[in-house]
């Protein structure tokens, strides 16, 4: 017996329409994948042992495009982030791992002049997961295991250019496209496969936009720092393979400020707001699609210790509390994450290899997840 074509049709439509709408927990498994992806925040290992309190003034960190005037005369940086999260909800609990490469990014300066060109993971969309399931066919209920995955997500490209206005203040511009791609799969297996076989769809999506950054680096105080920065959405479509416009809506601007204090030999505390307007890519998806604007706070220290090939090792901690943009229902995904980590000199100062560590707890209503995040991040100055 095969399965009906109105079954085929409507799970080939679902297999698009998973990326458009926030799916139901039990088919992502996870609170921190639902909608678009998860946005990681664009943190290089650095900033995200300190609670992402540095991101602002992390020239590693595509973020505000006048701090790459404080990094390196030049410099290579590569990073790869795995997590490993337990999830919760309707008393069903399931366990996922997913190994990212969220950064890589290049720098160079030319007198007052720094320019960067980097490649960062903005919503990561990667993730799979099954469950037993029943489906009716010519009148009769026939158990079934239904597969759902999903792979690939929104890149940052981002060029920018910094530019030292004395000994006190950087101003930076960043360019930005954001190319994405997300394929996606659907399936459903019977235990009677003789009679009833099975069936596979699956389908593909990409995403195209554009936004412009600015941001500034000052000390107005002496050992009081302070960065700030913005994003200016362009224009963004989602497409059905290269082809047929799905949606049209902006990139989520984004507006944060970052104090930081240095008057301690050795030692930078910061403090960081920080907030984007995920509600413009409400366009994207269904009407129903939960999207939540997000606000993150987060507090950091990096400070000096003991020596290591001739150079300080860099012992870094903080916290971070922020809003997930997408969800399952209309409630805010929360997000606490406490970490920490490590700077490691290399090649006889040449080099730093950094190491971070994040536990993060999501909660919502009806759901919890919680996450370790491993971070290790390589920087060479050639």
């Amino acid at each position: 017996m095969r399965v009906p074509s109105f079954v085929s049709r409507s799970v080939s439509r679902a297999a698009v329409l998973v990326v458009l709408a926030a799916p139901a927990m039990r088919a992502q498994g996870a609170l921190s994948v639902q909608g678009f992806g998860y946005p990681g925040g664009q943190l290089s290992t650095r900033s995200l042992a300190t609670g992402g309190a540095l991101a602002d003034f992390d020239p590693q960190s595509p973020v505000n495009p006048a701090s790459i005037g404080s990094g390196a005369r030049a410099l290579v940086y590569v990073q790869y982030d795995p997590e490993f999260r337990t999830s919760t909800a309707g008393g069903a609990t399931s366990k996922s791992t997913v190994a990212r490469f969220p950064m890589f990014g290049i720098s160079t300066r030319a007198g007052a002049a720094t320019f960067a060109l980097s490649f960062s993971s903005y919503l990561d969309r990667t993730w799979s997961n099954s469950y037993a399931d029943t489906i009716n066919i010519s009148g009769t209920r026939v158990p079934s295991l239904v597969g759902a995955a999903s792979s690939g997500g929104i890149t940052d490209v981002r060029g920018a250019v910094a530019y030292a206005i004395g000994d006190r203040f950087v101003v930076g511009l960043g360019v930005h496209v954001f190319p994405g791609r997300n394929n996606t799969s659907i399936a459903r297996e019977f235990p009677d496969s003789a009679s009833f076989g099975g069936f596979n769809q699956s389908g593909e999506i990409t995403y195209g936009g554009t936004a412009l950054s600015l941001g500034v680096v000052g000390t107005p105080i002496e050992h009081i720092n302070i960065a700030a920065s913005a994003r200016f959405g362009g224009a963004l479509d989602v497409r059905q393979g290269d082809s047929t416009v799905l949606g049209s809506a902006r990139i989520p601007g984004r507006y944060g400020i970052t104090v930081g204090y240095d008057g301690i030999a050795g030692s930078t505390f910061s403090f960081r707001y920080n907030t984007e307007k995920f509600s413009a890519l409400k366009g994207l998806g269904t009407p129903g699609l939960p999207i939540h604007d997000a606000t993150e706070m987060a507090f950091g220290a990096e400070v000096s210790g003991p020596k290591m090939n001739n150079s300080e090792l860099a012992i870094r901690a903080g916290v971070r509390q922020r809003d997930l943009p997408f969800s399952v229902s209309t409630a805010t995904v929360k997000e606490l994450m406490y970490t920490g980590g490590l700077g490691i000199p290399v090649a006889g100062g040449k080099g730093m290899l950094d190491l971070g560590l994040a536990r993060a707890n999501r909660t919502v209503i009806g759901g919890t997840e919680q996450g370790w995040i491993v971070s290790v991040g390589l920087s060479i100055r050639p």
